[in-house]
């Protein structure tokens, strides 16, 4: 029931239905946070800008000023997006290789199940090697009564003859 101890992952996207769902709500709060900042930004300083210009003339200035604070944000983003990606691994990960231990074990394999040490949930690694190691003393014993039954009833066929 051993298993050697998870080493460092090969690939960044384990679970596209649960990381997409996490990105596709970060992008999406990142364009709110971005267009809000952006509009809030913009409005103040051509409310506040210079009296000298025409409203137009300060809104053009301020949307040029704000070009390069937006560029830079949006340049920012695919590393926050990866970042994400990676961190969502501690908790995406384990659930992943549970499901597998757990199909494994449907299957009738009973195998040690650990999480690599700066995953989240690694007590629940703990709680499915209890209830696996449960289940193979249990398939043990059902072997064993087995055995003794198939045992009995050989006896008793060669009883009646």
């Amino acid at each position: 029931m051993s298993n050697p101890a998870p080493t460092q992952r090969k690939q960044n996207y384990i679970d596209a239905q649960v990381q997409g769902a996490l990105l596709k709500r970060i992008c999406l709060h990142w364009a709110v946070f971005f267009a809000v900042a952006a509009f809030s930004v913009i409005v103040l300083q051509t409310l506040l800008g210079d009296p000298g210009l025409t409203i137009f003339q300060r809104l053009k200035k301020e949307t040029g000023e704000f070009l390069i604070i937006g560029i830079v944000m949006i340049s920012m983003f695919p590393a926050f997006m990866l970042d994400t990606i990676r961190f969502s691994n501690r908790f995406v990960g384990p659930i992943v290789r549970l499901k597998s231990h757990l199909r494994q074990l449907s299957d009738g394999q009973v195998q040690n199940c650990q999480f690599r040490n700066d995953d989240f949930w690694t007590d629940m690694a703990d709680e499915f090697n209890g209830a696996a190691a449960f289940v193979e003393a249990q398939q043990k014993e059902i072997a064993q009564l087995r055995a003794k039954l198939a045992a009995k009833d050989s006896k008793s066929f060669v009883g009646d003859n």
